[in-house]
Formats: C-alpha cells, sequence, structure tokens
C-alpha cells in the first residue's frame, strides 16, 4: 500500500507564511510591493504561481528569474518561520506514526511546494521527513496531474494507492493517477467544493486515526 500526502492544509497549517514569504520575494526582485491577490494558490504547484506573479507585474518569466526568485524565496521563508507557529493538523501525527510502523505502508509526499521549501515546512513542524519516500514536488511537472505517477513511479511494488489532500486539485489529479483520495477540509477548499469534486472519501480531519486507517485498508475492495 502507498500512502500519498499533500502538505498545505493536510499536514500543517503555517499561518500563510508561504504565500506572504512569495509575495516578499517578488517585492524585493520587483523593488515593489507585490500581493498574490487574484493569483490562485490553493492546490497548485509553486513555479506556476510565480508564473502568474510574473504575469501581474509585467514581468518575463526567465529560467534564470525563477531560479533567483526560488533562492530568495527559501531564505525568506526560512526566517518567517522562525517567527510563526505551524501547526500539524489533527489527526496526522497518529496516523503518520501508524503508517510509519506498518511493514505492508509506504509513505510518500504530493506537493505543489518547491523541495527544499516543502521539506522546511515540515521539519518546521516537527515532522520526520524520512518516513517519505516516494515523493512529488511542484517542479516534478507543468500541472498538479503530472505529480501523483512521478512519486507513484518511486514504487516499485504494484499495489494500491491512497492520496490524501485539501483542494479539488488533490481529488482530480489522484483520481487521474488510478489512486483512492481522501479529502479533509482542513485546507484552502471548503466541504461542498470538495464534495463537488467528489473524493473516494470526504473528511472533516484526519483526527479519528483508526477510522482513516480502517477505510484506507478496506478501499481496495470497494
Amino acid at each position: 500500500m502507498l500512502i500519498l500526502f499533500d502538505i498545505d492544509g493536510t499536514i500543517l497549517t503555517s499561518e500563510g507564511v508561504g504565500i506572504r514569504s512569495i509575495e516578499q520575494a517578488a517585492g524585493q526582485l520587483f523593488g515593489k510591493s507585490c500581493s498574490l491577490d487574484g493569483i490562485q494558490v490553493g492546490g497548485r504547484l509553486d513555479p506556476l504561481i510565480w508564473e502568474d506573479v510574473c504575469e501581474k507585474y509585467g514581468k518575463e518569466n526567465t529560467e534564470v528569474l525563477h531560479e533567483k526568485f526560488r533562492g530568495i524565496y527559501f531564505e525568506i521563508l526560512k526566517a518567517n518561520l522562525e517567527t510563526c507557529t505551524v501547526q500539524v493538523l489533527p489527526g496526522v501525527q497518529q496516523l503518520l506514526k501508524a503508517c510509519n510502523a506498518l511493514d505492508n505502508v509506504t509513505m510518500g509526499l504530493v506537493t505543489g511546494n518547491y523541495q527544499e521549501t516543502g521539506l522546511m515546512k515540515l521539519v518546521a513542524a516537527g515532522i520526520d521527513t524520512t518516513m517519505f519516500v516516494a515523493n512529488a514536488w511542484g517542479t516534478d511537472g507543468t500541472a498538479r496531474m503530472h505529480l501523483p505517477p512521478v512519486a507513484i513511479a518511486q514504487h516499485a511494488k504494484d499495489e494500491a494507492v491512497v492520496l490524501i489532500g485539501d483542494t479539488v486539485h488533490d481529488v482530480t489529479s489522484g483520481q487521474s493517477a488510478g489512486c483512492k483520495v481522501i479529502a479533509v477540509c482542513t485546507g484552502s477548499h471548503d466541504c461542498v467544493t470538495l464534495s463537488a469534486s467528489k473524493p473516494d472519501l470526504l473528511l472533516e480531519d484526519l483526527s479519528d486515526m483508526e477510522a482513516v486507517l480502517h477505510w484506507i485498508f478496506n478501499s481496495q475492495n470497494q
């Protein structure tokens, strides 16, 4: 069994520090105040968010500019994480611990974050990142639907895959890759929006860890 987790809004919440840090990094590069207002963020890839920032402020998104932004964003996020509270969402620590203890479970990450910033958020939340061995990051595709297959390909066994996320993008990308999808209402998309995307299981949160595990291991027969 392969279980894939999104990060922001699924594993943890960090007081909007990612958005704030992107705005500050763009402001530093462009020499003026920048805002992500009007730019869709939840469930999207960081490189695509950056493309939208460049378009909004009339900048050509070259590879050189993108790499400069990525480096500045990393440093700003690192500093900002030291001044905010990163909280692990209900039930997540218990679920991760339980899954990590099972010999027949492999865990991975499917996230729009850059690898270095996604890992940094997890570390700030006190989560052991070595648990996740089949991962896909925001630079591993040009659309969210490209990411789950990247993570799945790193898992040698031909087994069932469950993806857990908090946005419609998690649901649609996971199901397009053949995953069973659990959607949790702990992030940027509310329960009504998530329900319309028809996840295999919709939960307020992951607090009932035993029920979540029971569903995961019985989802293969559903």
